[in-house]
């Protein structure tokens, strides 16, 4: 018996919500890094809503795209460290 056939496969219905949570995550970890580095940032409808878009649409991309775009994300986010 392989390590593949012992790997439990999830349902079909729920891998598509698992990678919009997951990208959702992704997006608010890239919300909350300016936060962390106390970069001014005011409560306003606008950056809430833009926050909120942002945390949206990469719940999106990676429930669409899955895997691609979570590695690409995280390359993205990898850059700005160096």
């Amino acid at each position: 018996m392989t390590n593949e056939d012992k790997q439990i496969e999830q349902p079909a219905k729920t891998k598509p919500i698992s990678r919009f949570l997951g990208g959702a995550a992704l997006g608010t970890f890239a919300i909350i890094i300016p936060i962390s580095y106390a970069w001014p940032m005011d409560l306003n409808p606008v950056n809430i809503g833009f926050a909120l878009l942002l945390v949206i649409s990469c719940g999106l991309l990676s429930s669409i795209w899955g895997g691609k775009f979570i590695d690409a994300a995280m390359d993205v986010l990898n850059s700005f460290g160096s």
